[in-house]
């Protein structure tokens, strides 16, 4: 397994002391920028990344390879759009299971490259649950802490979906 393990020091939403467990998936566009958000993960563990809004970010597991085959980066972008398609990606997220992750994924963390931005997706594992949102310009993607910045916006208010 190789799971981002990220110690969680600030409270969680919906009372789990371990923070959240997100999936982390780009499409083909959004590949050159999965190196910042694994610099993202690193800097939260280090406690670089300043708390989003009003809420306090915690995140236990951050997923970027063995996931299941079905959950993809083309999905989850479709997910943001798609009622079925984020019925489905819900399915695989809250189903998952591993040694580390028994309750699945409370969210998916999609990510693309379109029209001059990077468009980073918050998607809970509850499909009747608002899909988080945050852009930034290739040029400002360039930039660590504008990128955390956006990152942190697209996933500071999911929620726990249960207790491990």
């Amino acid at each position: 397994m190789l799971a981002a393990w990220i110690a969680g020091a600030t409270a969680a939403h919906a009372g789990s002391p371990d923070g959240l467990s997100i999936a982390v998936v780009g499409n083909a566009s959004g590949a050159p920028y999965t190196g910042a958000i694994k610099q993202f993960v690193a800097d939260h563990r280090a406690h670089k990344v300043a708390d989003c809004s009003e809420t306090r970010l915690s995140v236990a597991n951050a997923y970027f390879t063995n996931l299941p085959p079905q959950l993809t980066g083309d999905l989850a972008v479709a997910a943001v759009h798609d009622k079925a398609r984020r019925k489905r990606l819900g399915k695989l997220l809250t189903r998952f299971r591993d040694e580390t992750l028994n309750h699945g994924f409370d969210a998916a963390l999609a990510y693309e490259a379109r029209d001059g931005k990077v468009r980073l997706y918050g998607i809970s594992g509850d499909p009747r649950d608002k899909v988080l949102a945050s852009s930034l310009s290739l040029d400002e993607a360039q930039d660590q802490k504008k990128f955390n910045v956006a990152v942190c916006k697209a996933v500071a208010e999911l929620f726990v979906l249960a207790e491990p």
